[in-house]
């Protein structure tokens, strides 16, 4: 019995050393892997507003107990961690794509535009006339997507102390 366990713990130990390349979601083409890549580090923070009311960003999302993406969230803060081994573009239509909801100029994370209702993006304070998933996650942008009416103004993001 003892055999069989210092077994398991060495397979366990030399498993934890190893890399492996880093696989795609089957829903995206994000890769993911068994630890964080700190090629690229970078960070964007995205605010949803639904008729007014704040819609929050779950933590976890490209998080699971065996692999990390490139990008994901670690909490509730709306900030969008890209994590990455190389220099690739990613969209906010990827990280919607590892969340597995759905973003385009009619839809919100589930949420639909009804009559007279739009979804209006900002950048960083300044109007985004594009669909919304092909906003380019660069470091430090401050992203809002709003379905609505109302249109809220809003603050721009201050980042904490680290990022």
């Amino acid at each position: 019995m003892r055999l069989v366990a210092a077994i398991v713990v060495a397979i366990v130990i030399g498993a934890c050393g190893q890399a492996s390349a880093p696989t795609a979601t089957p829903s995206t083409s994000v890769p993911c892997g068994p630890s964080e890549v700190l090629i690229r580090h970078e960070h964007a923070h995205l605010t949803i507003l639904i008729r007014g009311q704040i819609k929050t960003v779950p933590a976890f999302i490209g998080i699971t107990a065996t692999q990390i993406c490139w990008l994901h969230t670690h909490d509730t803060s709306g900030i969008i961690h890209v994590e990455a081994g190389d220099s690739r573009t990613f969209t906010l239509g990827d990280f919607f794509a590892l969340w597995r909801q759905p973003l385009n100029e009619t839809t919100i994370d589930g949420d639909r535009v009804g009559t007279g209702e739009s979804i209006q993006a900002t950048v960083n304070q300044q109007a985004y006339t594009g669909a919304p998933e092909t906003i380019v996650l660069k470091n430090h942008e401050d992203i809002v997507l709003q379905l609505g009416p109302p249109f809220s103004t809003v603050q721009p993001f201050v980042w904490p102390a680290g990022y």
